[in-house]
């Protein structure tokens, strides 16, 4: 998939690490614990497709993903531009 395929269907995270380089790390942590594919469909769920449960991200002022009501109070945590917080939907086995 060529780099314009990418942006259309939203896979193009080229932008992640220089803005969100706190949760790029966390989304590799999350990746060799969780494995790739769980995460991209997290990423594809809660970012691309918008649908609350899958993924949130938020680090200094930016946020990434929907907030959904069990995760509310955390989402409206103050996070400082040095912090950054992940939260994906489980593996369901």
């Amino acid at each position: 998939m060529d780099n314009e395929a990418q942006k259309a269907k939203g896979t193009d995270w080229a932008w992640l690490p220089t803005h969100m380089p706190g949760v790029r790390r966390l989304m590799q942590s999350k990746r060799s614990e969780l494995g790739d594919r769980h995460v991209n469909e997290c990423w594809r769920k809660g970012v691309v497709h918008a649908q609350p449960g899958w993924f949130f991200a938020r680090e200094g002022a930016l946020a990434v993903g929907v907030p959904w009501p069990e995760i509310a109070d955390i989402a409206g945590w103050q996070v400082t531009p040095t912090q950054a917080l992940l939260v994906l939907k489980p593996v369901q086995a």
